[in-house]
């Protein structure tokens, strides 16, 4: 099956891809760019609410802006719109690249995408099933925060179940998966590397939820490669954020 690394044969002239280095730095220029209009974006939104008298009340105005529902939709769908575009520019600039080869723009049978959603059925369905067997709550404290603290309601549910899978799939396994895998990594390696790093930037859970998003990037990695499209992850991606928002309206 064909997994988008750049297969190569003979006679065909080959996509180019950015290699391991050139993944990586570009990677780290862009996650840059959107932590800094993450932050300029909430400076800017609670400089129009309210005028903080000192240094220490912006900073306790950006700490509550972390859990508040209206900021977190605000910048996710601002910063997927600009860091997306960077991305997709970044990848324009490299010669001889096909922005829908090195994206992996495939469309993946129904029948196969039914199997996938089975299985991050069962996912989830055990996930959930460790966490109250560890005492812990199905819906975390951040989910229920955000949700509770949404307005309008829609547009949180557009950030969550639209533009996060999407920035972060065209990043983690598009992007990166893409350089990685072509390089001395290969195909397994770029999976766990992007799992890892995709799983890092969850700075809002605690270690265990970190650990079960590795896994669930683990999943969406597998897809990525199984199927050869960055649409398969993508709607996992998607539905994973949707059963996770429907537990926080259900249970909040």
């Amino acid at each position: 099956m064909n997994i988008g690394v750049g297969t190569e044969e003979p006679g065909v002239s080959q996509p180019a891809y950015w290699g391991f280095w050139g993944t990586l730095l570009w990677g780290v220029l862009i996650a840059i760019v959107f932590v800094v209009l993450q932050t300029i974006m909430i400076i800017m939104i609670l400089l129009a609410q309210e005028k903080p008298h000192s240094a220490s009340m912006l900073m306790k105005s950006l700490a509550a802006a972390a859990t508040d529902g209206y900021f977190l939709s605000v910048v996710t769908i601002v910063t997927t719109i600009v860091c997306t575009g960077l991305v997709i520019g970044v990848i324009k600039l490299k010669k001889d690249t096909v922005l829908k080869e090195y994206l992996c723009i495939r469309p993946v049978p129904f029948k196969i995408m039914l199997q996938w959603i089975g299985i991050l059925a069962v996912f989830i369905a055990l996930a959930n099933l460790l966490s109250l067997t560890l005492g812990r709550p199905v819906v975390t404290d951040f989910m229920l925060a955000i949700y509770a603290s949404a307005h309008p309601m829609w547009m949180l549910w557009v950030a969550l179940i639209i533009a996060a899978p999407l920035f972060e799939e065209i990043f983690f396994r598009g992007f990166l998966f893409q350089g990685f895998a072509s390089s001395f990594m290969g195909p397994t390696g770029a999976v766990f590397v992007t799992s890892g790093l995709w799983a890092s930037i969850h700075t809002q859970y605690d270690t265990y939820d970190k650990v079960v998003i590795f896994f669930l990037g683990l999943l969406l990695g597998a897809a990525r490669v199984r199927t050869g499209s960055l649409l398969a992850p993508f709607g996992l991606h998607a539905l994973s954020n949707l059963e996770s928002t429907l537990e926080a309206a259900l249970l909040g």
